[in-house]
């Protein structure tokens, strides 16, 4: 079966649909647009091609009009003809594309007797058979899970355009201790303050000078590989890459964990900092006892000062981890310092979510399996 694929930003569309139909031949129609439709095509197909051990599929692309319903239809004549396409036993994938396209492919599809499918949000695919001169539909819920297996730093870079991967970072698995070691045992450890790094395999490069927020990175990872995330990525670093195609030397961003589930890239972003309080806090104790009211007065306004721009660092650093993650990416932050209401809410209207250190097994099991009911014992912490 061959599957004309209109393309786009939004690799999983794509992703999703090839995963699911299982083509032989895939044709990424895209328009003469950078960075809305050509450059994506491309980073498509060279991920299908280092994919293609896990879904076998030969790629092609051609350009088609993105501004013009009838010179669009002809160019797909042109297309199945150009590629030898057996029109009954093709399917068009419309959900890429501008609206023009995507109707006027529509329109094509169904003249020519072709099927069509659209992928909507949620993962629910809509298949379109021609049928006594109309167009029956059926939809399914498609599996998110059937992409598990796809490299996650692959499939980053195929999403991501301004920028490259400058650092891959570390591979992170379950090693055999690992792997017998009980979730429970795992909770215990963590709430403890022990690092779970000896229960991973872990290769590749990263920082060679250990970090504070090394433990925290480590044993979210152990927690969402012992969850069922077959592999997570950590450290990975990004640099910029300038309209002429030159990349920056220096790395603009840092990806602590990275991972691919459910039909999603996942971006998690870990902090183990005391909060702005704790650290005046801090300050207060080490200062002499009997303070004079102007010095009280000084300290209290140093802290409103210190709390206003820790807020305001912590909104930025949110929305820079939001933004790498993308449209369609599930952006976690973790952190060791509850976080004001103010910024809970920021982080909910660009929907990052925010896991407590002390909430890592109950938080991250909801998030991985939404649909599943909490245990009584992840109730319990």
């Amino acid at each position: 079966m061959t599957l004309l694929s209109l393309a786009s930003k939004q690799i999983w569309p794509q992703v999703l649909s090839v995963a699911h139909l299982r083509p032989t031949k895939l044709v990424l129609l895209h328009s003469n647009h950078d960075n809305e439709s050509r450059l994506p095509a491309q980073r498509l197909k060279k991920f299908f091609e280092r994919s293609a051990s896990i879904i076998p599929v030969q790629v092609d692309r051609e350009e088609v009009p993105h501004d013009d319903f009838t010179a669009l239809e002809r160019r797909l004549d042109e297309v199945a003809t150009k590629t030898g396409v057996n029109l009954g036993e093709a399917v068009l994938n419309f959900t890429g594309g501008n609206k023009l396209m995507a109707t006027a492919a529509f329109r094509w599809a169904a003249k020519r007797g072709v099927r069509a499918f659209y992928l909507e949000w949620g993962n629910v695919a809509f298949s379109f058979t021609p049928r006594d001169g109309e167009m029956q539909t059926r939809s399914e819920r498609l599996d998110g899970h059937l992409t598990d297996g796809l490299d996650c730093v692959d499939l980053l870079r195929c999403q991501i355009d301004s920028s490259e991967v400058e650092r891959t970072g570390q591979r992170v698995t379950l090693n055999e201790k690992g792997k017998k070691m009980s979730l429970d045992e795992f909770n215990r450890f963590h709430a403890a303050g022990t690092s779970l790094e000896n229960c991973l395999d872990i290769t590749g490069e990263a920082d060679k000078e250990k970090k504070k927020g090394d433990a925290l990175e480590l044993n979210a990872a152990a927690f969402i590989l012992k969850l069922g995330v077959p592999a997570v990525q950590r450290s990975l670093r990004l640099k910029v890459k300038s309209s002429s195609g030159i990349s920056s030397r220096n790395p603009h961003a840092e990806i602590d964990l990275l991972f691919n589930w459910g039909g999603r890239l996942w971006l998690v972003d870990c902090k183990d900092q005391k909060s702005a309080d704790d650290l005046m806090d801090g300050l207060e104790k080490a200062l002499p006892k009997g303070l004079s009211s102007n010095a009280s007065d000084l300290l209290a306004r140093v802290r409103q000062t210190f709390r206003m721009s820790h807020t305001k660092a912590l909104k930025e650093d949110l929305l820079s981890v939001r933004e790498t993650g993308g449209l369609l990416g599930q952006v976690v932050c973790i952190r060791k310092s509850e976080m004001s209401e103010e910024v809970l809410q920021f982080a909910k209207h660009n929907r990052i979510e925010i896991i407590s250190k002390k909430e890592l097994r109950v938080r991250l099991h909801a998030l991985l399996f939404p649909t599943e009911k909490a245990s009584a014992t992840d109730l319990k912490g």
